[in-house]
């Protein structure tokens, strides 16, 4: 049965994750869970490049390209030279961009603490666990 399968239990628990953090996000920065997922990237390994943000996002090119853009005309984040790559942009969090990823990560330790209230702390750390494992096989290319 369609239902039995993992993929299908993933994107119904993430699906409705999804709208709900975007919901929350789009209400109070007009930003949604892309490209506030960005901007903590950003902001959490300075000078980083498009092309690892991509990587660890798992965003392709052109929608990054957009969301850069997004965050760059709204001052969150600010472009520059690549110190070790003059060819390269590097990437970082401006203190406006800062701030709002830093408001959003407690918006969303609590969206998810409300979702998994439904777990003992002992199933979310094995769930965690799981998911990493999972994880980690795919980018492995297992």
């Amino acid at each position: 049965m369609y239902s039995d399968f993992l993929t299908f239990r993933l994107d119904q628990t993430s699906a409705p994750l999804m709208e709900r953090a975007n919901a929350v996000y789009r209400e109070r920065w007009d930003l949604d869970v892309r490209a506030l997922r960005v901007l903590r990237i950003i902001r959490a390994e300075p000078g980083i490049t498009p092309k690892a943000v991509s990587q660890r996002a798992l965003i392709e090119k052109t929608l990054l390209s957009k969301t850069l853009g997004e965050l760059e005309s709204r001052g969150l984040i600010r472009r520059g030279k690549h110190a070790a790559d003059r060819r390269s942009v590097a990437l970082r969090a401006t203190s406006e961009g800062s701030k709002v990823a830093s408001a959003a990560d407690k918006a969303g330790s609590k969206l998810e603490s409300e979702l998994a209230a439904v777990l003992t702390d002992q199933e979310r750390k094995t769930l965690d666990q799981l998911l990493a494992r999972l994880a980690q096989r795919l980018t492995d290319g297992v």
